[in-house]
């Protein structure tokens, strides 16, 4: 079974940011003062009655309200624990779940402190120039990873821009068949801006430039159609879009040049997924085909990483798709792009589980592969992933090879075409799965590469099990 969910913790803050005693909150909601306290201590757990009743009375989202962000905070937990800082504090998960439990301000005071001290930790190391803080937790991809993830990846400024710009160019036409020829024709028309698509062995391994003097965007002719829209539209939202763009990075607070400048390039990304994509209609299609990823793509002329994306972004607070996590890695396991959501939550160092089937994507390329797994602490989730083409790349050089995963909570399944087949199957196991090595509590994991936070590793000579490690029960 699923763990309950208990936020208590939300709604003391919000009563307290409110103002409200907990005899004036109870009276609003009609409960007494005393099942008040033991709601605010996780004594008891929300139900949807009384959830509808804070929806009534306050202003809040009834929806990120509910949502048990503990999870999140126990991975965080965990991981700071595993540092080796600490490896001589044996925490077992147990008393970082009585920790979450029971003082979550002070669990996140604790994340806070720590992750100052990595950042200071980083910065000396990199004036050392041994060059070990190129992957610390304050690089500019985790800043920017950090501020999608709060943002939920949604951004209302960007829907508005794209929806705007669609219509300038589009008018009122749905289709997006055309939406490439249209863009050229509407970059014509601004004096001396043009759109220019140039053979390779002018490019090179270059697959957009914008030539600022000569005011021209070149794009390469390596890039596929869906690529060329999208780049295209990157470079132009950059170039136009620029108002947006500033006020969103301003009002994060990103300081260093190389995070402002990811985050705008990551914003012009997103703009162009919006314009491709258009919000509304993306979803009505998404629900209509019950999620089916190549009918979308080719129904918006996207591609298939394109469109697993934009289904991330499907967030608004009145019109929201089923909260999918998505993630990008190549075949050693790296991660090159990852968005937690739906209770999936993933580990800021090192790799993800060996058992997802995102990983064994790479023995049969162009093949949706589904999965439905759980978590140690009871969480189940439904999975799909798949390779995606490899880019162009000049003759004799390897081109980087990526799979990505798209998945959500396995209630929402149902929703997805993709269950059907699972259903058909009979297959009722879910597979183990874990977050990451270090913060994964399977003792019994054969392909573990690190040993778990506040466990012991033993070696014996006189015996050996399948697997790296033995652990204490």
């Amino acid at each position: 079974m699923q763990e309950k969910i208990l936020v208590g913790h939300k709604l003391r803050r919000f009563r307290q940011s409110a103002g409200l005693s907990q005899t004036a909150m109870a009276e609003a909601l009609d409960i007494s003062p005393s099942y008040l306290n033991l709601l605010e201590h996780n004594q008891r757990p929300l139900t949807v009655a009384l959830l509808l009743k804070l929806g009534n009375s306050f202003d809040i989202d009834m929806k990120s309200f509910a949502e048990d962000d503990s999870p999140a905070l126990m991975t965080d937990l965990a991981e700071v624990f595993a540092d080796p800082l600490l490896s001589g504090e044996r925490v077992s998960r147990r008393e970082l779940q009585d920790l979450v439990t029971a003082a979550p301000s002070a669990a996140r005071g604790m994340l806070s402190l720590f992750q100052a001290y990595r950042k200071v930790r980083d910065q000396l190391e990199m004036n050392a120039g041994d060059g070990r803080g190129a992957g610390g937790v304050d690089n500019p991809v985790e800043r920017v990873r950090d501020v999608l993830q709060q943002a939920n990846n949604y951004f209302p400024e960007a829907e508005t821009a794209a929806e705007e710009f669609r219509q300038l160019v589009m008018g009122g036409a749905a289709d997006s068949g055309g939406l490439l020829e249209a863009l050229i024709k509407h970059t014509a028309g601004d004096p001396g801006l043009r759109v220019r698509i140039l053979p390779v062995n002018v490019m090179g391994t270059q697959l957009r430039r914008y030539d600022y003097h000569r005011r021209e965007i070149l794009l390469s002719e390596a890039l596929r159609r869906p690529q060329r829209i999208f780049h295209l539209l990157v470079q132009l939202a950059l170039i136009r879009q620029s108002g947006f763009i500033t006020d969103l990075t301003e009002s994060h607070g990103l300081e260093d040049d190389g995070a402002r400048s990811l985050f705008r390039t990551t914003l012009a990304g997103y703009f162009a997924a919006a314009v491709m994509m258009p919000y509304s209609s993306f979803l009505e299609a998404a629900r209509d085909l019950r999620y089916d990823l190549d009918l979308l793509g080719r129904r918006f002329g996207a591609s298939f990483e394109q469109v697993c994306h934009r289904l991330t972004s499907l967030n608004a607070p009145n019109a929201r798709g089923i909260p999918f996590f998505f993630l990008r890695v190549d075949d050693a396991g790296n991660i090159s792009k990852r968005l937690a959501a739906g209770g999936m939550q993933f580990a800021k160092n090192g790799g993800t589980c060996p058992r997802w089937d995102v990983h064994k994507a790479f023995r049969t390329p162009d093949r949706l592969l589904l999965q439905a797994a759980e978590l140690p602490n009871g969480q189940k989730f439904f999975t799909m992933a798949r390779t995606v083409p490899r880019p162009w790349s000049p003759a004799g050089e390897d081109a980087p090879e990526f799979a990505v995963a798209l998945g959500c909570e396995m209630h929402h399944a149902r929703d997805l075409v993709y269950a059907d087949d699972l259903e058909g199957t009979k297959r009722r196991q879910l597979d183990p799965i874990g977050i990451g090595c270090a913060v994964c509590e399977r003792m019994d994991c054969a392909q573990r590469a690190h040993p778990p936070v506040g466990h012991e590793v033993r070696f014996d000579g006189n015996s050996r099990r399948i697997g790296l490690y033995d652990l204490e029960g």
